[in-house]
């Protein structure tokens, strides 16, 4: 299965509803790639406005 991210939150997933807000709207056009495992120490996360761990696009088209 390829990988897909969510227009809305931008989480990197393989399904066809993205777990995180269970939103259909996914798509294959992404580029950058981020790994979050520390949302409260990382300036990222704070500027992406992400609260969960786990495999985030930077950009999604």
């Amino acid at each position: 299965m390829s990988e897909k991210a969510c227009s809305t939150c931008r989480f990197i997933t393989t399904g066809n509803i993205c777990p995180r807000c269970r939103t259909p709207t996914l798509s294959d056009d992404f580029s950058g790639l981020i790994i979050i495992f520390d949302t409260e120490g990382s300036a990222i996360a704070k500027v992406m406005n992400i609260k969960k761990k786990g495999r985030y696009a930077l950009k999604v088209r």
